[in-house]
């Protein structure tokens, strides 16, 4: 049984994620790579940047950390400890609401990593009653300063 649309945003900022990959279009052979520049040298297109791979312990770390997370609102025993100040404030103002969410969805079966966008780890979390995805981001100091899910998009 799905819950009605629901989007619950834990963070201080509300994370951008992309709805179709960008792209950057390719010049015709011959355009602007022929042309000289100011200092009468051909200009030579940018090489192209590779896309930015989490490694596999990142995302353990994160697939452990959104765990527990996950766990301490199933439980009503939120740990505050493991978030940022900002965000900690902020669920606690949310957690009445959050946490009988996050239990309406029933045991956790699956954790799937989906995705990674500027720090950002994007994971579909499938309970006994609900699919979700959910994202996952640490500051500096290894705390998570963002946390967020919302009914999964299929």
């Amino acid at each position: 049984m799905k819950t009605p649309i629901l989007t619950a945003v834990l963070g201080a900022g509300l994370l951008a994620l992309p709805v179709a990959a960008q792209t950057t279009p390719v010049a015709p052979p011959g355009a602007a790579a022929t042309l000289p520049n100011a200092f009468g040298e051909a200009a030579r297109p940018a090489p192209p940047r590779p896309a930015p791979v989490a490694e596999a312990p990142d995302i353990a770390r994160s697939e452990q950390a959104l765990r527990a997370a996950i766990a301490s609102f199933q439980s009503g025993d939120v740990d505050y400890s493991v978030f940022s100040d900002d965000l900690a404030v902020q669920i606690r103002e949310q957690t009445t609401t959050v946490t009988p969410l996050v239990q309406q969805f029933g045991a956790l079966k699956t954790i799937d990593h989906v995705g990674q966008q500027d720090g950002a780890d994007l994971f579909r979390v499938v309970f006994e009653k609900q699919a979700t995805d959910w994202v996952i981001a640490f500051n500096d100091d290894n705390q998570i300063a963002a946390l967020l899910f919302r009914p999964a998009r299929d």
